[in-house]
């Protein structure tokens, strides 16, 4: 069983689930894969093989993000590459514009425009079967058999790139489980069981254990299974009402902060050898701190079922401090990458022809950036050991070297794949940021808000818990 979390990662800041910024200010996708590989390495990090990308990643129903698709190519294969070699499941959920039972025929179009670009998105990755886009069914539009004959007619022409990609999951309170078997019997989609959406739809009272057995029947042999599991929410909480606040109890299709581990664990016991494996992503609001604190769970209360997880650590200790607040004060702040230059030429090259190289062999933990700064070593003299440039980024590509710079073809590293960042005008820093200790420098992951206000180098480092919110406390009022 691998468990896994959708879209936002909070157990570290600075990863970004998608390039999200404004439709004027140019998103890309190379941008948002560059997000992606960063994501995979957290995944391999904290051994979680499973992970929900951001339907945003892309809109491939849009024409610009279509030319986009066939653009990054080489960027696709190598997030796919590297999520293969890792063993990670990837997956889409699809989001709104995914209506197979509507009534409108535009509506349809755009529906299997938007499928389709998803499905030529993992097949770009060279992504498996077990790689598969999430849909529902829609709505009832005051006919449930005719909008379940919809979807199941509407399903049939699709193309079969989409067909054998899609898997359907029924929803807390228009389509129950039940309807999606009877459309898994006529077009053979696979569904996704839903504890929660069971616990809150299920109007012929089947069994958890029928239920999930159900649902699982309905996969081919060769792939394995995938299910969502969230306990709901129980918390009170507040609501402005004129100019008061009131408590509001909690609606049970919400989705809580964590899993219930008893809850998990007694589902885990109803198939635990009785039904075949399956993968578990978590929708817990915790998202990744969800999942590794119910993998932790799981160990400590049932470590007989923790056999049963793909990757389970020796030992799972409890975390030491409380978790840090996400997002922090500074979480919205733009991405910057502090990287190296090393000659001259490389800054003429990034100012004159708009790109920087970072071989991916020595890439940093962290790749994907808004913005990248320029620390300058002792080639450039009286400017050397600062940081006096940054240039927001527009774009990622995976080239060779010898294609990058062709008059070095015998050159030993001709041959080897770079990322080539590519980036708008050059921005002077006024004053520059310098390295007091002249102290050697490879990449540093920072926000702009940091950059725009370091006195020196040090500045720019995020620190533990402590020292960040002394960082917070010093330079909020000054950057106001």
């Amino acid at each position: 069983m691998r468990i896994g979390f959708p879209v936002n990662v909070l157990g570290q800041p600075g990863l970004k689930a998608y390039d999200n910024r404004r439709w004027p200010n140019g998103p890309h996708l190379s941008v948002s894969l560059a997000y992606l590989r960063d994501i995979l390495f957290y995944l391999r990090r904290c051994e979680l093989r499973m992970y929900r990308m951001a339907a945003d990643l892309a809109r491939p129903d849009l024409p610009h993000f279509t030319r986009q698709i066939d653009d990054c190519l080489p960027e696709l294969a190598l997030v796919g590459e590297i999520a293969n070699a890792m063993g990670v499941r990837l997956s889409f959920h699809a989001g709104a514009a995914a209506v197979l039972d509507s009534l409108e025929a535009a509506v349809l179009d755009h529906a299997t425009g938007y499928l389709a670009g998803l499905a030529r998105l993992l097949d770009a990755m060279g992504l498996g079967p077990e790689a598969v886009i999430v849909v529902h069914v829609g709505g009832l539009y005051g006919d449930r058999a005719a909008s379940l004959a919809r979807w199941a007619l509407r399903y049939e022409t699709l193309p079969e790139a989409v067909r054998r990609r899609l898997a359907l999951e029924h929803d807390d309170s228009l389509f129950a489980l039940t309807d999606g078997y009877w459309l898994h019997q006529r077009t053979g989609v696979p569904l996704v069981f839903d504890y929660l959406h069971h616990l809150n739809h299920n109007p012929e009272g089947l069994g958890l254990a029928e239920a999930l057995a159900l649902a699982l029947s309905t996969w081919p042999a060769a792939v394995r299974p995938k299910s969502h599991f969230a306990s709901p929410r129980t918390e009170l909480y507040q609501v402005k009402w004129g100019n008061e606040v009131r408590l509001r109890p909690p609606q049970w299709t919400q989705h809580a902060d964590f899993v219930n581990p008893f809850e998990f664990i007694a589902l885990l016991r109803l198939s635990a050898g009785r039904m075949r494996p399956f993968d578990v992503m978590v929708e817990a609001r915790g998202r990744d701190l969800a999942a590794l604190r119910l993998r932790a769970d799981l160990i400590r209360y049932a470590p007989d079922l923790a056999p049963c997880l793909d990757a389970a650590p020796a030992r799972v200790a409890e975390a030491s401090e409380p978790y840090r607040a996400c997002p922090a004060p500074d979480e919205e702040d733009a991405r910057v990458l502090v990287a190296v230059m090393n000659a001259p030429r490389d800054l003429r090259l990034a100012r004159e022809q708009g790109w920087y190289r970072i071989p991916l062999a020595r890439a940093p933990r962290l790749v994907g950036a808004d913005y990248l700064a320029f620390y300058q070593t002792g080639a450039f003299g009286p400017e050397a050991w600062a940081i006096r440039y940054y240039a927001p980024v527009t774009g990622y590509r995976v080239v060779a070297r010898r294609d990058l710079l062709p008059e070095e073809p015998e050159h030993p590293r001709a041959g080897d794949w770079y990322y080539q960042i590519l980036i708008g005008p050059l921005q002077r820093l006024e004053p520059p940021i310098p390295s007091l200790r002249l102290r050697r420098v490879t990449f540093i992951p920072t926000t702009l808000s940091r950059l725009l206000n370091a006195l020196e180098i040090n500045d720019l480092w995020m620190r533990d818990r402590l020292q960040e919110r002394l960082w917070i406390e010093v330079w909020r009022p000054w950057s106001a």
